[in-house]
């Protein structure tokens, strides 16, 4: 905010007036010719003039005693006689640039605010809108505001962070307990801290039943949107399996926070988990038991094949999905894949499938493997053990007896690899 042309006029006829009669009476500078507004003038006498004024208040009184302020109206002596009685010349920190003005606080105490406007150009302007910064001047009330005498000395210091922050602590007590001059002939009125108003509540999301899934309430009707069409997939294309691992890979997609689920079409969300967690799951592989061409997988969800792998990579990295991730693995492809049970016992590799139990249970504790071996499929081990030894069972339980004492005897060394036995009929 600045003055008005006609506040503006008004104020370098009466200023302009007093700083020459000034020195015309005490020859501060050599004199020099009277100014006039819209003129250029020579700053330095023109400065030496003024900061003598300040230091000698009483010339004020001089002038307007002299024949010379007898062209001065009432209003215009008035205005002279408030900077006479009201002039404050201080240190300031600028500590904030405001709409209708800037706010200057003084440095000694008691700590007060004033709201100064700029007389040809904002002070915002002139200072490029920095702040907190140090500055000298001298505040002057005019025409119901307050404005600075033409000249301001900047102090090139720059404040560290617990400055500004002391500063800003002394501008918000200060502003609530006394309150910004805005009119130096009127007092402050302190500023009332604005009442926060409570923000409405936001609607409770509504509750869908999940299934049983582990989802925030909020991503609960997205995930029945999404789990509904994987679901519907899974039931004509793959199996009961494939529809556990893909639904609990959508959960959680929905526990991230915040859910990438949030934005794009559930269709598209719901191809990407199938493509991705088939991908790893050997799916394109012709040999695998249960097979699909990416094609195919993508016009089902009647969406293109970048799209579908676009989308699908976006889910590998979300979920870091990988062969070596057990998370998302079919129950064949954990008890098949050597990366998974494979173990470094002293610097050498094991498979844990064939370490002793006591091991395999410390490993499982230790969360290594993803189960005990001997625990998780004894009907399937026993199976095995059949069709691979049909001729032991034939041997006389002497024999056998002797062959499983032999077994026990040879304890393998820690960390060390072994084979059992192969053992034909002679």
């Amino acid at each position: 905010m600045v003055l008005s042309q006609q506040e503006k006029e008004l104020f370098f006829k009466l200023w302009y007036a007093l700083v020459w009669n000034v020195n015309e009476k005490h020859k501060v500078v050599p004199p020099f010719k009277m100014p006039v507004f819209g003129k250029s003038i020579s700053q330095k006498p023109f400065i030496a003039v003024r900061d003598q004024i300040w230091e000698n208040p009483k010339w004020i009184d001089e002038f307007l005693q002299a024949r010379c302020s007898d062209d001065l109206t009432v209003y215009e002596r008035e205005i002279v006689t408030g900077w006479r009685e009201n002039y404050c010349k201080e240190r300031f920190i600028v500590v904030r640039h405001l709409r209708k003005y800037s706010v200057f606080m003084t440095i000694s105490e008691p700590i007060r605010l004033y709201g100064v406007i700029g007389i040809s150009d904002p002070i915002r302007a002139k200072v490029e809108d920095r702040a907190p910064f140090m500055l000298e001047a001298v505040l002057i009330p005019f025409c119901g505001k307050i404005i600075y005498d033409g000249f301001v000395y900047l102090n090139n210091i720059s404040f560290g962070r617990n400055m500004r922050d002391s500063f800003s602590e002394e501008y918000m007590r200060a502003k609530t307990t006394v309150g910004i001059i805005e009119n130096m002939l009127i007092p402050p009125i302190p500023a009332t801290p604005k009442e926060k108003k409570p923000k409405p509540l936001k609607p409770a999301p509504p509750t869908v039943d999940t299934k049983g899934a582990n989802v925030p309430k909020a991503m609960s009707s997205r995930y029945m949107e999404v789990a509904d069409i994987i679901e519907r997939f899974c039931e004509e294309k793959l199996n009961d399996e494939y529809k556990e691992i893909c639904l609990r890979a959508l959960a959680k997609l929905c526990r991230k926070r915040p859910s990438p689920l949030l934005t794009g079409k559930a269709n598209t969300w719901a191809c990407g988990i199938v493509y991705a967690i088939g991908s790893v799951n050997f799916i394109f592989d012709k040999s695998q038991p249960m097979s699909m061409t990416a094609a195919e997988i993508a016009e089902w969800f009647g969406l293109s094949k970048s799209t579908a792998g676009g989308k699908a990579s976006e889910i590998n990295k979300l979920l870091d999905l990988s062969y070596f991730n057990m998370e998302f693995l079919l129950q064949e492809h954990i008890d098949t894949n050597p990366a998974i049970w494979y173990l470094s016992v002293d610097g050498i590799i094991v498979d844990a499938r064939h370490l002793p139990r006591e091991l395999q249970e410390k490993a499982f504790d230790m969360g290594l493997i993803p189960y005990i071996p001997a625990d998780r499929a004894p009907a399937l081990h026993k199976q095995e053990d059949k069709e691979d030894l049909p001729v032991a069972e034939k041997r006389p339980k002497q024999k056998t007896a002797e062959i499983q004492k032999k077994k026990q005897e040879e304890i393998p060394i820690e960390g060390q690899l072994t084979f059992d036995d192969v053992t034909t009929d002679e």
